[in-house]
């Protein structure tokens, strides 16, 4: 994989580089791209940075690589969101909080993956920046996350991002006229939200398309925020929305959208689905007002 590694030439070359000086951070926030995408480059750099080999690595002959390929290194942990509820629960990083003190199993090197990122609460985030702040020897943190504006500032201070390549998805004109309508809608009214998704109402892959749309477009606003250059691809809908409303404001929805793009197909009833919609987002909308 080294020689296709799906990042842009510029982090290409310096992860390849860190890799080989032995030098490679200890908190990485893997961005951009598929989530495919980023959990394969996550188990790829985790491997490498347990492998043993003397050359470049991984070299994919050591016994730790052996072991990478098996799914079986004792010292590279991988958490994520619970399936029941999509949240990054706060007590799976103050268990990495701890955890991280305990000496290796093989070698002196620890990794944890920590998958989707974006899906954790500021509680959850501020309990992970405690370890990540001075990180031990030898431990390493590899966050994966659709965007880094997703994430709150301190945690983002404290990693080296790095942008994966390749499409992302693309959504259609329709879903991208219902998510405008929602972005607009939220600064007036639950009943004008209501309103807007009058269009959903039979299609429950659409609500999912929508939702998705969605996120990625408060993603994008919390970037404008920071004063990173947006991509035109969502349209209209993020520069509405940071326009909108303020960056509390944003994370709240950002997180309350993506609760809802996970419990999607958990509503047997679309009206019920679509009802929470509406309180939920009006309700993370304003409630830093």
């Amino acid at each position: 994989m080294s020689g296709t590694l799906p990042l842009t030439p510029s982090d290409r070359k310096f992860v390849e580089s860190r890799l080989l000086s032995r030098t490679f951070p200890q908190t990485v926030l893997l961005e951009g791209g598929s989530d495919d995408a980023r959990r394969s480059l996550a188990d790829y750099l985790a491997c490498a940075l347990v492998c043993t080999g003397s050359g470049a690595r991984p070299c994919g002959a050591c016994g730790a690589c052996r072991k990478c390929a098996s799914g079986s290194h004792p010292d590279i942990r991988r958490l994520g969101p619970e399936k029941k509820n999509g949240t990054f629960k706060v007590e799976f990083c103050r268990f990495v909080r701890q955890d991280a003190f305990v000496v290796p199993n093989d070698g002196d090197t620890k990794v944890y993956i920590l998958d989707d990122c974006q899906t954790m609460n500021d509680s959850a985030e501020n309990a992970l920046l405690k370890i990540l702040e001075e990180p031990p020897a030898g431990v390493y943190f590899l966050l994966t996350c659709p965007t880094s504006g997703a994430l709150l500032p301190t945690i983002r201070s404290r990693a080296v991002a790095l942008t994966l390549t390749g499409a992302e998805e693309a959504f259609g004109e329709e879903t991208l006229g219902t998510a405008l309508s929602l972005a607009k809608a939220l600064k007036t009214s639950e009943w004008a939200l209501l309103q807007a998704t009058a269009a959903l109402e039979r299609d429950r892959t659409e609500t999912g398309n929508v939702l998705r749309c969605l996120c990625a477009a408060l993603g994008e606003a919390l970037c404008r925020r920071a004063g990173a250059k947006a991509r035109p691809a969502l349209g209209e809908t993020p520069a509405l929305l940071s326009a909108s409303f303020t960056t509390p404001q944003l994370y709240a929805l950002l997180k309350e959208a993506q609760a809802l793009t996970a419990e999607n197909d958990g509503y047997e009833n679309a009206n019920l689905l679509l009802t929470a919609l509406c309180y939920r987002l009006y309700r993370a909308a304003h409630q830093h007002t």
